[in-house]
């Protein structure tokens, strides 16, 4: 064993080291936080070393005598430090199912809560200089406690391939996992776990170089990371700061990577070491915690809510169609909770809504109602899902006799989660508590139909809701997109579409509008009712705006619908969706392409935050502009913000294809689009469109996929899958120049994908 004396330091010392950056302003210290599995026990998930332990259980159970001691042998196991065999262990304990292995890192992971550690590390990184976070874990913790308990975004590289976009010099909380996200095929075994990928080493070398690294509840069992920091000279990285709770925790691959610079920390544990960092710099994140309305925590998440207000105003207005018209006086006749759920829909702000809700349930914590609601809330209008489905439990618990909670969790279950089997438990729940409720009934039925695929079962259900309540729309209005979508019978879906409307006109006409268009071809009268639409509610943009393009993309009368699309921004001028439709009506359409820069432009400046609406700039720039380096800088931007659209992502390949034909890292982005899109389904025309061009990328440029390629976009043609609106003219000149064999069938699929 390597004898060798470290210099130690406790956790008192190592947090006045933290208040004497911040006193003194020194930029110069800056720390990086290394962290493993330990940092992440306090808030719920199982370390290395407990989950190494239940495998090699199961392993005993499982293995005979002689089977577990040949194995032990083949990996030179030492039972005193099972967690330095985690790979091995793992390997072995799912090599019949891989992907059951990743079912219980799941089943781990998915519903954890960021603890206090946690919580307060989110301050650091938002907060301090000290923004940078490698992880040997492929949990949620670090960019849910920035999310949930700070205003900004973090960027996370839970993949190799967006290692290149990871800069050292950025002031974003940032989160590098080298053994990648939870949904991206994360590293477990000996073999992925042994050697750091290229794209790792080569991002992490300036943030070393740099940043100090303080090492918590990381053992250095995986070889990869361990033998990458131990092959750095010492001149071209910091100082190495080790946190363990005891001398024993200091094993023999932690001996040999550290050198005499490098410092062990005695500390209590994570949540302990971020509680005393906590006070000297100064956090008052954890009081008034018995003040909820008045917290710090509201105040984050209101401004986070205040940038989707624009948004809301759209959904506030549909909701508003569905509900009672609810004025400042007519809240007055409402009593009890009920008088907060008014008051709350009542509210055009967001931010304000969701204060009433949380008002209302510090005075009435026990009104399921109004917990039920505010699930409703969180799920449609926050984008809350974890907090939606405890607030959803949190009702059903208090109100087990409620129908209608059953029902309402069982679609959160379906669309939100999905958890199939689970949602079709609450949905017969629902049934059996109330079996004459027409809703629940056709709930269940588009369940049967869109997810189980179980046609004949769903039109029972379907018939049976419309017996129920045959005065209720909403059951007739399934039906009808059931008999279109699923059994292809347009004469009776028309039927009942137009049964739909005759009952209420203003649920049933987009629905209609869409079978006009896609299954009639009678595009005369989905423009009658189109007009009707407007006219019912000439107020509503969403309605102008879905006008505008049906007249670019079915009337072709494009001055009509230019006039329509700056009617929408008129009516909505904050609404940063309809300025981006109409940048695209001028660069398809109106080639006035200085002017659609101006709107692309306006459109980001409206929402920053909006991922889409940067990548579709970066589009422009590539594919009119030519300008390749500004479009770089865009797209980097686009996937900083949202590293797992898998659009974004392919826009990238395509622009890495024209602008450099750079194959490789383009072939990177292209499995790394197809990672994020998932399975095939034929039912889904947007996952359809984008299959379309990533085949087309392959087939074009990579000899490997030309046969396969060819067999998919025969297939994906014959589904009727279109591009987005790429120009991806160029791919056949570069195809040409690199010697492709058939250059007209590139040009053939080329003519079938686009639109």
């Amino acid at each position: 064993m390597k004898k060798q004396s470290f210099r130690s330091i406790d956790q008192k010392r190592l947090v006045r080291l933290f208040k004497d950056i911040k006193r003194f302003n020194c930029d110069e210290t800056r720390f990086c936080f290394l962290l493993g599995a330990g940092a992440s026990k306090s808030s719920g998930i199982k370390t290395g070393q407990e989950l190494s332990e239940e495998w090699y259980k199961d392993l005993k159970e499982d293995l005979s005598e002689t089977e577990l001691i040949k194995w032990e042998e083949s990996i030179g196991f030492d039972k005193k430090n099972i967690g330095t065999f985690y790979p091995y262990l793992y390997k072995k304990r799912y090599e019949a199912s891989p992907q059951l292995g990743f079912e219980e890192f799941k089943k781990l992971m998915e519903n954890i809560d960021p603890g206090i550690g946690y919580v307060i590390l989110s301050q650091i990184l938002t907060n301090e200089k000290h923004n940078f976070v490698i992880t040997t874990n492929f949990d949620y913790l670090v960019e849910d406690s920035v999310r949930m308990y700070t205003s900004k975004k973090p960027f996370s590289a839970g993949h190799e391939t967006l290692a290149e976009f990871i800069s050292s010099q950025t002031e974003r909380p940032t989160i590098i996992k080298v053994h990648r996200d939870l949904f991206l095929h994360p590293f477990n075994d000996d073999d992925q776990t042994q050697k750091l990928k290229e794209e790792w080493k080569k991002a992490l070398m300036p943030i070393v170089k740099n940043f100090n690294l303080l090492v918590i509840g990381y053992g250095g069992n995986d070889g990869s990371l361990m033998d990458y920091l131990k092959s750095i000279n010492s001149e071209d990285r910091k100082e190495i700061y080790w946190c363990v709770r005891n001398d024993n925790e200091i094993n023999d691959k932690i001996r040999d990577l550290l050198l005499t610079k490098d410092l062990i920390v005695k500390i209590k544990g994570f949540d302990e070491l971020m509680i005393d960092l906590n006070g000297v710099l100064g956090y008052t994140i954890f009081e008034k915690l018995d003040d909820p309305l008045n917290h710090p925590f509201v105040e984050a998440a209101k401004k986070r809510i205040d940038n989707l207000n624009i948004k809301l105003q759209a959904l506030l207005n549909q909701l508003s169609k569905d509900k009672i018209s609810i004025t400042k006086e007519t809240t007055k006749i409402f009593t009890g909770a009920k008088k907060y759920i008014v008051e709350a829909y009542r509210e055009k702000d967001k931010s304000k809504m969701d204060l009433i809700f949380q008002k209302g349930l510090a005075e009435y914590p026990h009104d399921s109602d109004l917990m039920e609601e505010y699930a409703s809330f969180l799920t449609y209008m926050n984008s809350d899902y974890d907090k939606a489905e405890e607030y959803y439990k949190k009702a059903i618990e208090m109100n087990p006799g409620k129908a209608g909670f059953f029902s309402d969790y069982a679609v959160f279950l379906t669309y939100m989660r999905p958890d199939y089997d689970k949602a079709e438990e609450y949905y017969k729940k629902a049934i059996d508590l109330n079996p004459g409720k027409a809703d629940f009934v056709g709930n269940y039925a588009s369940f049967l139909s869109y997810t189980r695929k179980d046609y004949d079962k769903a039109e029972e259900y379907y018939k049976k809701a419309i017996d129920l309540t045959p005065e209720v729309v909403l059951p007739i209005f399934q039906y009808a997109s059931f008999l279109a979508d699923i059994r292809k019978d347009y004469d009776k879906a028309e039927e009942y579409y137009k049964k739909a409307i005759e009952m209420n006109p203003e649920k049933a006409v987009f629905a209609y509008i869409r079978f006009l268009v896609d299954i009639r071809k009678d595009y005369d009268k989905a423009d009658e009712y189109y007009k009707k639409a407007i006219e019912m509610d000439p107020e509503e943009a969403i309605i102008v705006s879905n006008y505008a393009r049906f007249l670019t993309d079915i009337r072709k009368d494009y001055d009509k619908a230019d006039e329509y699309y700056k009617k929408a921004i008129e009516m909505d001028p904050e609404e940063a969706i309809n300025v981006s439709d109409y940048a695209r009506f001028l660069v398809d359409i109106r080639k006035d392409y200085d002017k659609a820069d101006e709107y692309y432009k306006k459109a980001i400046e409206m929402d920053p935050e909006e991922a889409i609406n940067v990548s579709d700039y970066a589009r422009f720039l590539t594919d009119i502009r030519k300008d390749y380096d500004k479009a770089e800088e865009y797209y980097k931007k686009a996937i900083e913000m949202n590293p797992e659209e898998a659009i974004i992502v392919s826009n990238y390949a395509h622009h890495l294809i024209i602008s450099k034909q750079d194959f490789i890292t383009a072939a990177k982005y292209i499995n790394l689009a197809f990672a994020l899109v998932g399975e095939y389904d034929d039912d889904d025309d947007e996952k359809l469109d984008l299959f379309s061009e990533l085949w087309f990328y392959r087939y074009a440029h990579y000899k490997k996929w030309r046969k396969k390629g060819e067999k998919m976009l025969e297939w994906l043609t014959s589904q009727n899958a279109k591009s987005r609106g790429l120009n991806l003219k160029p791919h056949i000149e570069i195809a040409k120049a690199n010697n492709h064999p058939d250059i007209q069938k590139i040009q053939k699929f080329l003519d079938l994908i686009t639109i």
